[in-house]
C-alpha cells in the first residue's frame, strides 16, 4: 500500500458528476500513476468557484475511483472539463509520514525543514 504521485499529471473531467460520485470520468487518465491493489493519490478537482480533495484508489481506463471530501474538503458537484490535478495536499504529505515510519519521520523532517529555509 503507497501513496503514489507524478509530476505535472491533470486532466478535464469529461462528464459532470454529483458530489457524491465514487466513478469520475476523466478525458484521459495518461500523466497519472498506474494503481496497484492498495496504492492511492490524491488528486484535486478545480471549478470555477471550489477545489475540492479527492483520493483515488483505483484507475480503469479513464474512470478514476475515489473517495470524495478528503483533506478538508467536501464533495461538490463538478461540470464537464473542470481541471482535475495531482497536488501537493497535506493529507498526501501526511500519508508520506506515516507510510516512512517513526524511523524515518525525524530524518525527513529535517530534510524537508532544510529545503524549506
Amino acid at each position: 500500500m503507497a501513496i503514489k504521485f507524478a509530476n505535472n499529471a491533470f486532466s478535464t473531467l469529461s462528464a459532470g458528476v454529483s458530489n457524491s460520485a465514487t466513478s469520475i470520468g476523466v478525458a484521459s487518465a495518461a500523466s497519472f500513476p498506474s494503481l496497484s491493489v492498495g496504492d492511492h493519490m490524491y488528486l484535486s478537482i478545480v471549478g470555477a468557484s471550489y477545489v475540492e480533495i479527492i483520493k483515488v484508489t483505483g484507475v480503469s481506463g479513464t474512470t478514476l475511483t475515489c473517495v470524495r471530501g478528503q483533506d478538508g474538503t467536501s464533495g461538490t458537484a463538478a461540470v464537464t472539463g473542470d481541471r482535475i490535478e495531482l497536488r501537493v495536499t497535506s493529507a498526501m504529505l501526511t500519508d508520506v509520514l506515516a507510510e516512512a515510519g517513526p524511523a524515518h519521520v525525524e530524518a525527513g523532517f529535517t530534510i524537508a525543514m532544510g529545503i524549506a529555509l
